[in-house]
């Protein structure tokens, strides 16, 4: 992760977005910090009438700093904060100085989501991870560390995960990866090997890439909720492009996390089990 960081820094803070509609603004966000992670957190009016998803961004290299504002105001969350305002979701945007590789820093991102669930409306059902380059790995990393908390990811041009990370832990939350083929700064096989690793937690062999594509490839995975689009061209920097797709929000926005039974539920449904075999046996004894 290291070898790409300076190379991120100056184009991800830099970079412009495609087809949007208009530059987000400070006064878009609240302040929505800790001592120890600087972060905002935009707010939907829908809040006021009901419970509303959370969508957790995290910044590339560009924003990488303490300042709480060039995460939000550097254009790469344009486009997706143009979804939440549409879709009438929380869009929470943290701010890293030192990346987001540690599980220290992603259990502190974890810990500010825990607290939004408490001091707003949102609904805990439906958290959604995304972030782009070095966020993009970082969101790999948030739904190894968290993953019975998320009900959808989208990492983007996704430096690899921290070493040591679990492919089944990512195989668990349903995730549509992006990347483009020919995107020099982060190459596709990053993300190409993650997406390998989690197929093999079910067996299913990894998708087979066209050598010479003329269109963008897309793969979904039969045994996992699990896509992966690789654009023929965009380099790399797709994300803005990413946010605006409709399919990507849709398939995002529908899926809703369902809870484990509690432990007395458990207890309940067993009993019941219990019962009805027991009536089964019964019946059988009398027939004989």
């Amino acid at each position: 992760m290291r070898f790409y960081f300076a190379i991120l820094c100056g184009l991800s803070l830099f970079a412009s977005d495609a087809a949007v509609s208009s530059a987000a603004n400070i006064n878009d966000f609240i302040d929505f910090s800790s001592p120890s992670l600087p972060g905002r957190l935009y707010v939907p009016p829908a809040a006021a009438t009901g419970p509303r998803p959370l969508i957790v961004f995290l910044h590339g290299s560009g924003e990488v700093g303490n300042d709480n504002q060039v995460q939000v105001t550097g254009q790469n969350i344009n486009n997706l904060l143009l979804a939440a305002k549409n879709r009438g979701a929380y869009l929470y945007a943290p701010q890293t100085s030192t990346g987001w590789s540690s599980t220290t820093v992603m259990d502190r991102v974890m810990g500010m989501i825990d607290q939004a669930i408490v001091d707003e409306n949102v609904d805990n059902r439906r958290l959604y991870a995304t972030g782009l380059s070095l966020g993009g790995g970082g969101t790999w990393n948030l739904i190894n560390r968290h993953s019975d908390r998320f009900a959808a990811a989208v990492p983007i041009c996704a430096v690899g995960p921290t070493w040591g990370y679990s492919p089944a832990n990512l195989a668990r939350v349903p995730t549509w990866a992006f990347h483009a083929r020919n995107d020099m700064t982060v190459p596709s096989t990053e993300t190409r090997n993650v997406v390998a690793s989690m197929l093999a937690t079910t067996g299913e062999a990894p998708p087979v890439y066209p050598e010479a594509p003329r269109t963008d490839f897309l793969f979904q995975s039969t045994t996992l909720d699990l896509r992966y689009t690789e654009y023929r061209a965009g380099g790399h920097v797709i994300w803005g492009k990413v946010f605006i797709t409709a399919a990507m929000q849709e398939w995002m926005f529908s899926h809703t996390l369902v809870p484990e039974p509690s432990a007395g539920v458990l207890m309940l449904l067993t009993g019941l089990g219990l019962v009805g075999a027991g009536r089964r046996s019964g019946a059988r004894r009398r027939s004989a």
